[in-house]
């Protein structure tokens, strides 16, 4: 089963996504490198993706994830 979440925040080395049932930390590693704010995030049960296809960006969204990268 695939899990959709969303990108919330980054938070030093981890990434925070929110799922319908909750939140949770994962290391950025794990993300693709082009992942943003905002961006609509997939997991298969082993790996993580983005989901172009509903993913949205604002320029402050942008901006925030290189100011914390």
């Amino acid at each position: 089963m695939i899990k959709r979440g969303t990108l919330e925040r980054l938070d030093g080395k981890y990434a925070v996504l929110l799922w319908e049932n909750g939140s949770s930390f994962i290391p950025r590693r794990y993300l693709p490198t082009e992942a943003r704010l905002g961006d609509t995030i997939l997991f298969d049960g082993s790996s993580y993706s983005i989901d172009a296809s509903s993913s949205t960006q604002s320029s402050f969204q942008t901006f925030s994830f290189r100011q914390m990268g």
